[in-house]
């Protein structure tokens, strides 16, 4: 009953795992798990200069298995307590599991030189990568293949555009989907393209406390250990890490949900049109017992709004600091589980409602024939093309009507005086020029990226577990 946000109650089942990764209590694990690939690192630096004794292939393999318990967790927030800063609470517990395993020899090499921001930004660099790459990206493409196959299934199945609201030149319902995969798989092609930065640097950035370690190539041998864990080395920082790689990958992520928001909105307003049917779980009105409410799609709505909304928002705190180092970006940063974690969750209630709908093939093909005035734009273009110079002029006369049928339409070709088959055999459902094929083309080249997505996950997932981070 002490819980304050809705995705550790109310939507803690669908977000089944995301808890373990994007947690303040994951962040501890992550920063302690940096901590412990520092060490090794360093005892291999120091011990090929003769300054600690090597570590042995056994030795490695019981340093390489230490993990935080919940009691550990639990010691970490009692001593953050007691002394006052967190990265230290961690620093004393894992000179505790260095003893217990034996290695307590090398409990004084435990974070020597580095900054408890040289931590932080590489542990946040790991949980960010983690969000990504086994939540926010394979949820956008689970929600990417449901439009595809749609894309597929309607790619030449008419309907009325409405542009400003108004009925407009006919379109097809996959091509529609289409635009809005078209986005989503643009999206996922910069995120998947993003490099997640990270250094050590040392309190103010120059690395000066390294000098007194050894005599070493450390700018080299540190951005070397960045690299190995998987993020792209940043050669220059104050005490923190240059903000503004962090800031475009959340605003990245902000937009994108904005560009899912969009596509959220056009099919609320084409199940109020009746255009789609949906299936699913049936929520109604409290009062109205014939109300169905597409509640998965305002859901997903919702949710987007409000994690992109808190993105954005840190997106742009996190380009200040003063000076060197203040700490004003460290509590902001502790909010990104919780925006991404909404993202994912209206991805995940969209997804689901995309799943359920079926689109109402009458109600269209009825919208088309009560609308003949649409096919203004063809008679104005193919007159034109013949040689009629005020074709728009004399259509603008004739069409500008608030609806037309097909008899109004034919009369309409009749008082323009030509006997053209092109005009006299069309209708509003054939008038869709390429739209099929720009849709499936649309999917063939939305599968590919899709693919190539997946690809980047496993890899990506794959490099976490070597790291010993899953």
């Amino acid at each position: 009953m002490d819980l304050l946000s809705p995705l550790d109650a109310r939507y803690r089942n669908e977000l089944k795992g995301y808890h373990e990764v994007a947690s303040e209590e994951a962040f501890i694990t992550y920063r302690a798990k940096v901590e412990l690939l520092y060490l090794e690192f360093l005892i291999d630096k120091l011990s090929s200069i003769g300054l600690v004794k090597p570590i042995n292939d056994e030795e490695r393999w019981r340093l390489r298995g230490v993990r935080l318990s919940d009691g550990d967790v639990n010691e970490v927030r009692r001593l953050e307590d007691e002394l006052g800063h967190d990265v230290k609470a961690i620093e004393y517990v894992l000179r505790g599991k260095l003893k217990a395993i034996g290695l307590e020899h090398y409990a004084h090499l435990i974070h020597l030189g580095l900054t408890s921001e040289d931590v932080n930004n590489l542990a946040m660099g790991i949980m960010l990568k983690r969000m990504l790459y086994e939540y926010l990206i394979p949820s956008l493409v689970d929600l990417g293949r449901v439009l595809v196959a749609l894309i597929n299934k309607y790619a030449d199945t008419p309907m009325i555009a409405r542009t400003h609201g108004q009925p407009a030149t006919p379109t097809t319902f996959g091509k529609e989907m289409a635009y809005h995969a078209y986005r989503l798989c643009s999206w996922i092609s910069s995120l998947i393209n993003l490099k997640i930065n990270g250094k050590v640097a040392g309190a103010s950035g120059s690395m000066a406390s390294f000098t007194m370690i050894a005599q070493l190539d450390w700018p080299r041998e540190l951005m070397n250990f960045v690299s190995s864990l998987n993020l792209e080395p940043t050669p220059v920082s104050t005490q923190i890490l240059p903000p503004d790689n962090l800031t475009h990958i959340l605003a990245m992520v902000s937009l994108t949900s904005y560009s899912l928001i969009n596509l959220a909105q056009d099919v609320w307003m084409y199940s109020m049109l009746g255009y789609i049917r949906f299936k699913g779980k049936a929520i109604g009105s409290s009062t109205m017992p014939h109300k169905v409410n597409p509640v998965d799609l305002e859901n997903a709505e919702g949710n987007l709004k409000l994690g992109s909304s808190i993105l954005m928002e840190v997106s742009k705190i996190l380009q200040l600091s003063r000076l060197q180092r203040d700490l004003s970006d460290s509590t902001i940063k502790r909010n990104l589980g919780l925006a991404i974690g909404y993202v994912i969750l209206g991805l995940r209630r969209l997804r689901k409602f995309m799943e359920g709908i079926e689109v109402n093939e009458d109600a269209l093909i009825n919208d088309l024939n009560n609308h003949w005035e649409v096919l203004s734009e063809a008679v104005q273009v193919r007159l034109r093309a013949l040689g009629q110079a005020d074709a728009y002029e004399k259509s603008l006369r004739l069409f500008r009507v608030p609806r037309m049928s097909m008899n109004d339409y034919l009369n309409a070709i009749k008082e323009l005086g030509v006997n053209d088959e092109l005009l006299l055999n069309l209708r509003p459902g054939n008038y869709v020029g390429y739209a099929g094929v720009i849709a499936r083309n649309i999917a063939e080249s939305c599968t590919k990226l899709l693919n190539k997505a997946e690809e980047a996950c496993i890899k990506e997932r794959e490099a976490m577990s070597m790291l010993g981070f899953r």
